[in-house]
């Protein structure tokens, strides 16, 4: 016995003292994440209490078919499988287009058949279910009446057309040319009030690259939703200034594509008066590599006093 509890102290301080102690690569199963995430967790105890729901999922309910399932370790996603959405084609452009809220939103050529729009658009949908960390608003938090809205990272744009009856204005940020038609297309009806920036968000401007200054200049802006693959601490730190003009503005930032976005968006957001506060459950980004703990807080909301 005293044996046995030896080891696993042993292996306790090994697992807490090594750099990476455990590493999950994207294109290994879901099985071996599995495996992995259960094997740190039971040698971890305060980490295992923390993430004690999404482990009791994951091997309970979870489904090695789908990977949504382990992204999301929450029963929710499953009220997402199966489902049989609606694909058509726009015969003037030949671009397919879902009705999303009584609204089409439009899929790039890249789309090839009706089953990945099918596949893609669940997909959104499933991740902006109330019950996901992933979700930007919820009723305490959202876009108000005629506000001025940016929304960086915008791809298909689902997003900007929730709030686009709301919104005074809304600017899209999305650096992928294949999206610039279809967003042309999905927000034509509202082409007053909406301008779309085919360039990168970035702390500099110039090229390819914008910044939230270099964009608003004068402009204020009451809400800014970013999903932007790790950039998001670079960008809110070189738009101190913008943030310090619009005391009222509000902040839905990812924090979930690289280890450290969490804690540094919040210190950076922290220092610039703002109250942060994260979504409800963690996500599981399998879609890269991963290291212990492997749960990563999803979603900043965040706003000042």
């Amino acid at each position: 016995m005293q044996l046995v509890k030896k080891l696993k102290r042993c292996l306790k301080k090994a697992i807490n003292l090594t750099p990476l102690p455990l590493w999950y690569a994207a294109d290994e199963d879901l099985a071996s994440l599995r495996r992995k995430i259960n094997f740190y967790l039971a040698f971890t105890t305060s980490r295992r209490n923390i993430y004690s729901r999404e482990t009791a999922f994951l091997n309970s309910s979870a489904s090695l078919s789908n990977h949504w399932s382990f992204v999301f370790p929450y029963p929710f996603v499953f009220d997402y499988a199966g489902k049989n959405t609606e694909v058509h084609r726009d015969r003037t452009n030949g671009l397919f287009y879902v009705m999303h809220n009584d609204k089409r939103l439009y899929y790039c050529r890249k789309y090839l058949t009706e089953a990945d729009v099918r596949q893609a658009y669940d997909a959104i949908c499933l991740e902006q279910d109330q019950g996901s960390p992933h979700c930007y608003m919820n009723e305490l938090f959202c876009v108000g009446e005629n506000d001025t809205v940016v929304d960086i990272g915008a791809a298909e744009g689902n997003f900007a057309l929730d709030v686009i009856e709301k919104a005074g204005m809304i600017w899209i940020i999305e650096p992928d040319s294949d999206w610039a038609e279809a967003l042309k297309a999905t927000f034509r009806p509202w082409e007053n009030k909406v301008r779309i920036i085919n360039k990168f968000a970035s702390d500099t401007d110039g090229g390819d690259n914008i910044t939230l200054n270099g964009l608003l200049g004068e402009n204020g802006v009451d809400f800014i939703k970013m999903d932007v693959g790790g950039a998001e601490a670079s960008i809110i730190r070189s738009s101190e200034k913008l943030l310090e003009k619009n005391p009222s503005v509000r902040l839905a930032v990812c924090t979930y594509h690289r280890k450290n976005d969490a804690a540094d968006c919040e210190k950076i957001l922290t220092s610039l008066g703002f109250n942060c506060s994260f979504t409800e459950g963690y996500m599981l980004y399998a879609f890269t590599n991963l290291t212990a703990p492997f749960f990563r807080k999803t979603l900043i909301r965040a706003r000042k006093a």
